[in-house]
């Protein structure tokens, strides 16, 4: 049988025209677009009735494991919010069990209509001499990687210090092999300029960057040769689409992509990359620009333009029908010729015993919890990080406290809490710090899920409750708890890796917002702490003061500071 879409008008991405033709599909896949459109027996007809067609829409870049979802439950969420093709960077799963991990994501992404292509993580740890993960990733890992299915090229560089750096023999290595053999390689590279942004760039060449901190920063990466994908979700972005759009000419190397970074909350409520395309078309963006950023140009920045990214003869019937541009109503979605339901339900993929039971750290006491100082009494400063809400980028705030006992304490009044990181894989190191943002006045959090080495971090008002937090989580094997006077208050388990669940995406949404809700009866400020918790205190690789389970890290020396200054 063939289909035939009537009555509407192809979006094409190709030429920014919009074309009142016909859509014909056989066997999943497009064979003709056009004016004229003959009718057989053995068509079945479609009608449009005057919506947009656009061409399915493509994340350039992309976390499962950042939502807390699997690939079945991800697939469920994003499919009938016009999400029909993903770039994933599996690097979670894989600092937790190294290339098995990513082998197991991409055989579960395989039970969904969602087409998911996967990048090799070359960072693994994301800094090796700044934190402990679950494994290290060498050449051979990669190139093991790029023997799986679909996988296109090599992940985000995010050790840019590595890379500029011709001290590192491993980093060079990869970068070598995989520029000799023309593979694609993803950036990383926040705040690099100048000289520097040119000996990232051409150290592979590495092609995008997704990390840049300003316009003229994108401009600049533009300039010198990379595609920049604008991230949009639930999270602050410190640039506008429309600005960085009005200062060039070419948007054929602007790409669009969600990165991991929206709640399943958000996800069932506003979508997935329709909800990006719709927030840089309210910055200014051209509804046909912004479409393009989603489609074609992710398609041929990663070579799938021959398969995917427009509507067009040979490619996959992956259509979504619009009702106005401007608004970017998406009324349903067509996976390879297949209407995809408002609520699709896949079969859940069997993990086993090993990527289930990840977390080897022993039991946590208070005594692991407690901070020294370097005097025994008097006044000293001390490095706060500092987090704000929906940003990955944090601040550094130097502070003087006062000491009693050689001890520093908390100080909930000015929301000066402890932040603790344990690594999670049984080498038994942890570090200590103080964090401002959370705003809690008793209790603990704590999770399973510190980007990017997925270390336990934990933050809290009092020892015993952040020691209880960790050690239920322990417990359970991986997840986030909430705890307050000794008991827990809120508990999502995260199985699959300790950093993942196969839930359905609004049981997920319900079981976070239960434990927001508890966070918000403690005197949390934040609205979205989980979202913090994971990235925006361990992030090694992005400004500007971190925490992981080595000590303080200062970002942009790439080095470990003191918790005091002396």
């Amino acid at each position: 049988m063939r289909t035939v879409i009537r009555n509407g008008k192809i979006v094409n991405v190709l030429t920014r025209e919009i074309l009142p033709w016909s859509v014909v599909i056989e066997q999943g896949v497009i064979t003709c677009i056009g004016r004229e459109v003959k009718k057989d027996s053995r068509t079945i007809e479609v009608d449009a009735k005057g919506q947009f067609l656009v061409p399915g829409l493509i994340s350039a870049h992309d976390h499962y494991e950042m939502t807390l979802m699997s690939a079945v439950p991800f697939a469920e969420a994003v499919l009938p919010w016009g999400t029909t093709a993903a770039v994933f960077d599996p690097h979670d799963i894989v600092n937790v069990m190294g290339m098995e991990g990513m082998r197991l994501l991409i055989e579960e992404s395989r039970l969904t209509p969602l087409k998911a292509f996967f990048m090799v993580p070359p960072c693994v740890p994301s800094v090796p001499n700044l934190e402990k993960a679950g494994c290290e990733i060498r050449l051979e890992d990669i190139q093991r990687g790029l023997q799986m299915p679909n996988v296109l090229g090599v992940a985000e560089v995010m050790s840019f210090n590595r890379v500029l750096s011709s001290n590192d023999e491993e980093m060079q290595r990869i970068l070598k092999w995989a520029g000799g053999n023309n593979l694609l390689i993803d950036g990383h590279c926040p705040e690099v300029r100048g000289e520097d942004l040119c000996r990232y760039i051409a150290s592979g060449p590495i092609r995008t960057d997704h990390e840049s901190t300003s316009v003229e920063e994108q401009v600049e990466k533009l300039r010198k040769g990379m595609y920049v994908i604008l991230r949009r979700g639930s999270i602050k972005e410190p640039m506008s689409a429309g600005e960085l759009v009005k200062k060039i000419g070419d948007t054929s190397n602007l790409l669009l992509a969600v990165d991991g970074c929206i709640s399943p909350e958000d996800i069932l409520e506003y979508g997935h990359m329709n909800w990006a395309v719709q927030q840089i078309i309210s910055e200014g963006v051209d509804p046909l620009v912004a479409i393009q950023m989603a489609t074609i140009n992710p398609a041929r920045c990663y070579r799938l333009d021959n398969r995917i990214g427009l509507i067009a003869p040979g490619r996959s019937a992956d259509i979504i029908f619009v009702g106005k541009l401007e608004e970017f109503n998406i009324t349903q979605v067509m996976v390879g010729g297949k209407i995809i339901e408002n609520h699709p339900s896949f079969p859940r993929y069997p993990y086993p015993p090993c990527a289930l039971k990840t977390l080897r750290l022993r039991s946590v006491s208070t005594h692991d919890l407690v901070i020294k100082a370097p005097i025994s009494s008097g006044k000293v400063c001390v490095r706060i990080i500092e987090v704000s809400e929906g940003e990955l980028i944090t601040k550094e705030i130097v502070e003087e406290i006062t000491i009693s006992n050689g001890i520093a304490e908390v100080d909930p009044e000015t929301d000066r809490l402890k932040v603790a990181v344990f690594e999670r894989y049984g080498g038994g190191t942890h570090s200590l710090a103080f964090v401002r943002g959370f705003g809690l006045k008793k209790g603990a959090l704590a999770g399973s899920i510190g980007q990017d080495s997925q270390n336990i971090v934990a933050v809290g008002v009092t020892d015993s409750d952040i020691a209880k937090a960790i050690n239920r989580i322990l417990e359970i094997q991986g997840g986030i708890v909430v705890v307050e006077g000794g008991k827990i208050i809120g508990e999502l388990s995260l199985p699959i890796g300790g950093i993942m669940t196969n839930i359905s995406p609004v049981e997920l949404a319900e079981k976070r917002q239960e434990i927001k809700k508890a966070l918000w009866m403690l005197g949390c400020k934040l609205k979205d702490p989980i979202f913090t918790l994971s990235l925006s205190i361990t992030l090694v690789v992005i400004p500007s003061l971190k925490l992981s389970n080595n000590g303080l890290v200062d970002v942009k020396s790439g080095e470990l500071v003191n918790n005091f200054i002396i």
